[in-house]
């Protein structure tokens, strides 16, 4: 290599060298130091709160109530699927709960079909466990997954024994709860309990606290000589009758009327027989009569029109739609026979019509609402 080329590498090298050290020993400008003088901003949001979740105790899910006769039954903290233990309980569960029955002890016939939803029309029928016929169907109740099986009545000698032993041979619990006819107020309250929820049993509770009031109201502002003296006829000719002091005529106390039929009250079914000279004798101001049917025989006989009640057009149908007002089953039906005839007999006190009185039961109780048309109908009991 000669010697001119050598000068111009060299040369090069030198000047490569040059560059790196003037860019080597160049510095990186300061950073400018933010503006202090502006005071801190400060963090005005509220702390998020505590996660509790995991630490809130779960519902449980059962808990212990205690029925009428003081047994304690377990059962699930909310209850879902009841069952009627026989016909008295089915009419206060559907008032008080419809939507948590899983089943009645009779099906709804085709005339209360046509008053209530169908959708009742599809619940198992169970049968009843007291009464005659006792045809209870334990395993139709358990196969309608239900949680508690509700007597209501009047407690039997043996109603202890009898729900612990249906509650142990089906493994599901079995409830009582007391219903005499001055007590439904406490009964739809305990019932209340029973579900968890008191919002509609409070309703029906209040509604049956006030008709016993007016009752007394009655009671006091209407002597004995004012009363209306009334014959409750029944039976294929009218010749049986609920006599004072038998079950059924209980509620013609509390509006109050005088029952002409002062005999020996019978426990049978049919009550107790008179004859025709005795109603002859007794001359009450009003017949209360057992079906449009038998209303008519009464009217159209010159044995019953001796009597000024059928002289004077004083005859009155007892209905049955969608439950018997004086009773058949003997429930809280028995309000609405009060109310109705308490306004058509005495409406300075029951002040509102009889046919209001009726309107109002049929809406609060069993959430059913009717025109002017069925409404005549079921009065006259021709409503089918």
């Amino acid at each position: 290599m000669n010697k001119k080329k050598l000068t111009w590498i060299s040369l090069i090298v030198a000047m490569i060298l040059a560059l790196s050290m003037i860019t080597g020993c160049e510095k990186t400008p300061p950073v400018e130091p933010s503006d202090t003088s502006a005071p801190p901003v400060s963090d005005t949001s509220e702390p998020a709160p505590p996660d509790t979740s995991a630490t809130e105790p779960a519902e449980p899910e059962t808990r212990t109530f205690t029925d009428s006769v003081g047994r304690e039954v377990t059962l699930p903290t909310k209850l879902t699927r009841i069952a009627p233990s026989g016909p008295l309980a089915q009419i206060v569960l559907y008032t008080a709960a419809p939507d948590l029955l899983c089943g009645t002890a009779r099906p709804f016939s085709d005339t209360q079909l046509k008053l209530i939803d169908k959708k009742y029309a599809d619940l198992p029928a169970f049968g009843q466990f007291y009464g005659k016929s006792g045809d209870f169907n334990l395993e139709a109740v358990l196969a309608a997954d239900t949680e508690v099986i509700i007597d209501i009545g009047e407690a039997k000698k043996t109603i202890k024994e009898d729900m612990d032993g249906m509650q142990e041979q089906i493994n599901t619990p079995a409830i009582f709860i007391e219903a005499t006819f001055a007590g439904m107020p406490k009964t739809y309250r305990d019932l209340g309990e029973l579900f968890g929820d008191n919002t509609r049993t409070e309703e029906l509770a209040k509604y049956c606290e006030e008709t016993l009031a007016l009752c007394e109201k009655a009671k006091k502002d209407i002597s004995e000589d004012k009363r209306v003296k009334l014959y409750w006829a029944s039976g294929d000719l009218g010749l049986n009758t609920n006599a004072v002091g038998s079950f059924h005529s209980e509620l013609l106390d509390y509006i109050p009327v005088v029952n002409v039929a002062d005999v020996e009250a019978s426990s049978k079914g049919g009550g107790s027989e008179v004859s025709m000279e005795q109603i002859i004798q007794w001359n009450p101001d009003y017949l209360i009569v057992d079906g449009a049917a038998l209303a008519e025989e009464i009217k159209k006989d010159p044995a019953w029109g001796a009597l000024e009640a059928v002289k004077n057009d004083k005859v009155i149908i007892i209905p049955s739609v969608p439950y018997g007002f004086m009773g058949y089953p003997p429930s809280v039906n028995r309000y609405l026979g009060v109310r109705w005839l308490g306004a058509t007999f005495y409406p300075e006190i029951y002040t509102d019509s009889p046919e209001k009185q009726v309107k109002d039961f049929f809406k609060l109780f069993y959430n059913i609402e009717v025109d002017d048309a069925q409404l005549a109908e079921i009065l006259a009991d021709t409503f089918k």
